[in-house]
């Protein structure tokens, strides 16, 4: 979705709700999402990923953090 690209922020609310599920596949889904938005918006992704990091140590919701982060980190 075109907008969601431009603007994934109007996502957060969905993004917020699944951050720790528990299910592998969901945490796929929402860390590719997250790395697909990193290409337009790299320091927004890079916040959030930030964000999420503080306010837990859930080991899904570092799974999602490895995964968005990963076109960030490769192209340092």
């Amino acid at each position: 979705i075109e907008i969601l690209k431009q603007e994934p922020e109007k996502a957060l609310s969905i993004l917020n709700l699944l951050k720790s599920d528990p299910s592998k596949y969901v945490q796929d889904s929402v860390g590719n999402w997250l790395n697909d938005a990193s290409k337009t918006k790299p320091d927004w992704v890079m916040n959030l990923c930030e964000e999420w990091a503080k306010d837990t140590d859930i080991k899904s919701t570092s799974r999602i953090i490895k995964k968005a982060k990963r076109t960030i980190l490769k192209n340092r």
